[in-house]
């Protein structure tokens, strides 16, 4: 008797939010920090230009202290540029003229990642959630890494 095992881990976005135009250290994805209306001296405010952000998925065995430089045991996969600073995929599944590219099959619900595996369940995992953004020389910059 042969026994296999098969899957789907299926991740949902629904919004990401990074409002001000920067990366994890603070500095703008592109273009200069614009002065707000509370700081005159121009190290507040949004950036002058829109970060292209995209992002990675990866999913691993399960760890109590994450690696976030280890294999992906489970599968990863990294997003084609899906926007700008801020995304809200459902309000982009409403709007047919946005520049979000969510999934066709599952619009109205968010951006969905779909990682198949080939073995029985472990039940326990680590994912981690990177967004990143890539510049016009398609080097990439870390805007925010989450671990969940």
């Amino acid at each position: 008797m042969q026994v296999s095992a098969s899957g789907v881990f299926e991740l949902r976005f629904d919004r990401f939010q990074n409002e001000l135009g920067r990366d994890a250290k603070g500095h703008c994805c592109d273009g200069f920090k614009t002065s707000s209306p509370s700081s005159s001296s121009g190290t507040g405010g949004r950036c002058s230009e829109a970060c292209r952000t995209q992002f990675r998925v990866c999913l691993k065995h399960y760890q109590t202290s994450i690696d976030l430089s280890g294999v992906c045991t489970y599968g990863d996969f990294s997003t084609p540029v899906l926007g700008e600073n801020s995304l809200d995929f459902s309000a982009a599944a409403a709007n047919s003229s946005s520049s979000v590219n969510a999934n066709k099959d599952n619009a109205a619900n968010g951006y969905t990642v779909r990682l198949p595996f080939e073995f029985s369940w472990p039940g326990t995992f680590s994912l981690i959630i990177e967004a990143y953004h890539q510049s016009s020389n398609t080097t990439t910059v870390d805007i925010l890494r989450g671990l969940v």
